[in-house]
């Protein structure tokens, strides 16, 4: 049988960009990848718009409901978690509701990781001939300073980890996200430095690939503002220390 995949799309207020036939149409056309919608506690009317998108393809789009607003690492955490315990699934990832990648390049990054034997294939957005990356120019210069700056600080030498495109094996993914993690919004980040502790230096080396998007493209509305940029650092002081010293069990 065909290897499955489960796709987590985390929901907070999203009543307003989110692109139903968008979802539809891909379910419509990629068997074998469903999704997962996770909302986190939102206070419009999400839950009951994505429980309509899944109402209209109810064999490939699930739903769940976390109580109170928990954040984007907490709803993932949950989706990858409740996805994995159906026993479905070989694959899980998770992509961003607002589609500022479209759902569509997660088929790429499906094959990567079928075929080329990795445990993490994570998006990356690198503006290159053939690629459709559009961003302004300030967004991306302080993405840069910050990947640069805090990856160094932490170890961590992926170009982009903050792409809200990543897929992972199941049976790591289910390390992965056994336990809570500290950031709210930082979580892409701390995601790769517990897989970093988990792993050793040298099979994350081998294990974990970033894989350049075709198209991306920044959408407005983000639940991020400029003061949570100023609370960066106390962020990162916070996932140092959770993950400080060299041993694998210390993840």
């Amino acid at each position: 049988m065909p290897k499955r995949t489960a796709l987590i799309v985390p929901c907070y207020n999203e009543e307003k960009r989110l692109k139903g036939q968008q979802f539809l149409e891909f379910v419509s056309g990629v068997e074998n990848i469903d999704l997962w919608f996770i909302d986190d506690g939102s206070r419009d009317n999400t839950f009951r718009i994505i429980g309509q998108i899944a109402g209209q393809a109810p064999s490939r789009i699930f739903t769940e409901q976390l109580s109170v607003n928990s954040g984007k690492a907490e709803a993932i955490r949950t989706g990858c978690r409740v996805a994995l315990a159906t026993g479905r699934y070989d694959y899980v990832g998770y992509i961003d509701a607002d589609l500022s990648a479209p759902v569509h390049e997660v088929v790429p990054l499906n094959e990567l990781i079928n075929e080329g034997g990795y445990l993490i294939v994570a998006g990356c957005r690198i503006k290159m001939a053939g690629r459709k990356i559009e961003r302004t120019l300030i967004r991306h210069y302080i993405s840069r300073i910050f990947a640069t700056y805090y990856s160094q600080l932490l170890g961590v030498h992926n170009y982009d980890t903050q792409c809200g495109l990543k897929l992972f094996t199941g049976p790591f993914a289910a390390r992965l996200f056994d336990s809570p993690f500290v950031s709210r919004w930082l979580f892409d980040l701390e995601l790769f430095l517990r897989a970093k502790k988990l792993l050793g230096e040298e099979e994350y080396a081998g294990k974990v690939i970033e894989s350049p998007l075709y198209e991306w493209r920044e959408i407005g509305g983000s639940k991020l503002k400029w003061h949570d940029f100023v609370k960066a650092p106390l962020e990162v002081l916070r996932i140092w220390f959770r993950y400080r010293g060299p041993n694998r069990e210390e993840a």
